[in-house]
């Protein structure tokens, strides 16, 4: 999807049921159709992340844009990369990914991913099967499917008044970023007088449109550090005869292993030495 609709997205979880009732989300609509656009090929972004602890654990995560062709089912996809480590220009990064995305439209469909590539620390990139591809995704769409459900106890449970989430806007100003001062529309998400997250969110930034966020309640932050518009692929990729990363079954890889299969009855358990 859209990275700048997936902002949106977490703006509306905290406003009321409609949308064009929240004075916040017309704020950010309004900034964001002032110029922002949709990702092109070239587009990077790389965020610094503090996860608190005095700043003892500082990471940084880049997102690209790299290339664009054809998916094996004729649609329109791009090549997105991703790299986290601990250095800004990611020296020696820690993970690496590259995937092909279907695009529809302006949108870039982050369900719809045809390869993938991943590489760690020490280990080379290696390009994940078709059947272990398949495995993934299958797992990230019943996850998705299990976060959709509320729970029945939840569903009871009544907040009590004055502690439904509120957010809060303010018209358009100049930040300083890392990166340099950017236009944005900062947005809080406030339950009665505690901010439990912060938002400043701009156009300029390609790919995420987000400049800032901040969790005072852990000090956690994430701010944008660099970005730009001619990226250029970084990961090496495997030759196309390189063996893939395939799912590995234990009765094929230990074909004499015995079961491991519970008793069926639970006294059996009890009465093993």
């Amino acid at each position: 999807m859209r990275a700048s609709w997936a902002v949106i997205a977490v703006v509306l979880m905290a406003a009321p049921a409609r949308a064009e009732e929240s004075p916040a989300a017309r704020e950010v609509m309004s900034h964001l159709s002032r110029g922002a656009r949709s990702a092109r090929v070239g587009d990077w972004v790389t965020y610094r992340f503090d996860g608190g602890a005095g700043g003892l654990r500082i990471y940084y995560w880049r997102m690209a844009v790299v290339g664009e062709e054809k998916d094996k089912q004729g649609r329109d996809a791009v090549w997105v990369e991703m790299e986290a480590g601990t250095h800004p220009a990611m020296k020696s990064p820690l993970m690496q990914m590259r995937m092909l995305v279907a695009r529809e439209g302006e949108q870039i469909r982050y369900d719809a991913i045809s390869r993938l590539f991943v590489g760690g620390a020490t280990d080379r990139p290696q390009e994940y099967s078709e059947e272990a591809l398949g495995h993934v995704l299958k797992k990230m769409d019943q996850q998705e499917k299990d976060d959709k459900v509320v729970d029945p106890e939840d569903a009871k449970v009544t907040l009590p008044a004055g502690m439904k989430p509120v957010l809060r806007t303010s018209k358009e100003m100049r930040v300083m970023t890392l990166a340099g001062t950017v236009t944005v529309v900062p947005v809080e998400v406030v339950v009665k007088k505690t901010v439990i997250k912060r938002m400043w969110i701009s156009r300029e930034i390609p790919l995420m449109q987000m400049a800032k966020m901040e969790i005072p309640g852990i000090a956690h932050s994430m701010e944008v550090a660099e970005y730009g518009i001619d990226a250029k692929p970084r990961m090496v990729l495997p030759p196309p005869s390189a063996p893939k990363i395939r799912l590995e079954y234990a009765d094929r890889v230990f074909p004499d292993f015995p079961a491991m299969d519970a008793p069926k009855d639970p006294a059996d358990s009890e009465k093993a030495p």
